[in-house]
């Protein structure tokens, strides 16, 4: 039976370590442009048949309703509120005021999303996210251009440097049924599983999708209050769980000592 004890005090405590890698990114994430707070759910273990006896060989076992296992990860879902919007003054600075992601050009092929709005131009002039990701479908500025506006619903105008203005572009925004089905792949974007449902495209300002905030960011929705209670919890339990193994193996050492 201690053997049973022992596996779902580990199982305990390794549920603990995923909710507080969780919690950590949470809060090391505190300032990134844009970024979903996620929170760990955990769940208990299905119970499996225990079988007990010297060497393996059986002596008696319990029923699979008996015995549990501990608990387990069992999701780690997202965040969907808005975060804080900074007015920064940078007008190729956006922010979403509403539902939808960017869609960015991976250089592997792959097309990704975010929600972080920081964009600059590359050496050709296209306009890429902080991380170089091109923005799909494409925009590029002119050379002659002297000054770029963003408007709400996504154009991009350009003042060229003979006073004409022109529309070089309009951004697209793309939202999904699950959330939690974008799968994180580091620089603020996100990749699709099959669990996110087919991306639905439209312009800013559209049924469905937020206007665009030129000159602004959107901040983490990372609430730090609520990050350091979870994490408080997840150290408490985690520190529980070690003395449970302690207590499990003072156990086990006096049940061994009998034998001699």
């Amino acid at each position: 039976m201690l053997w049973a004890a022992m596996r779902a005090a580990a199982a305990g405590l390794e549920a603990q370590q995923r909710s507080l890698d969780v919690t950590a990114n949470n809060l090391a994430n505190l300032h990134t442009t844009g970024y979903k707070s996620r929170r760990a759910v955990l769940a208990d273990l299905r119970p499996g048949p225990e079988v007990f006896g010297a060497d393996g060989t059986p002596r008696f076992a319990l029923a699979l309703s008996e015995v549990g296992r501990g608990a387990g990860l069992a999701a780690v879902l997202t965040n969907a509120t808005p975060g804080p919007v900074q007015d920064t003054g940078r007008p190729l600075d956006v922010a979403i005021a509403g539902d939808g992601f960017l869609t960015v050009s991976l250089p592997d092929g792959r097309t990704a999303y975010t929600r972080d709005g920081a964009l600059r131009l590359d050496a050709v002039g296209r306009l890429v996210t902080a991380s170089g990701g091109v923005i799909t479908p494409q925009i590029t500025v002119p050379p002659a251009t002297i000054a770029l506006q963003i408007e709400r619903d996504g154009r991009v105008l350009a003042q060229l440097a003979g006073g004409d203005r022109q529309e070089i572009g309009q951004l697209q925004l793309a939202r999904f049924r699950n959330l939690d089905g974008l799968e994180h792949v580091g620089n603020n974007l996100l990749v699709p599983t099959p669990a996110a449902g087919a991306p639905l495209s439209g312009a800013p300002g559209e049924a469905g999708f937020g206007a665009v905030l030129a000159g602004h960011l959107e901040g983490a929705n990372v609430s730090v209050a609520d990050e350091l209670v979870r994490l408080v919890q997840a150290q408490r339990a985690y520190s529980v769980g070690t003395r449970q193994l302690r207590a499990l193996d003072e156990m086990l050492q006096d049940a061994n000592n009998l034998r001699r």
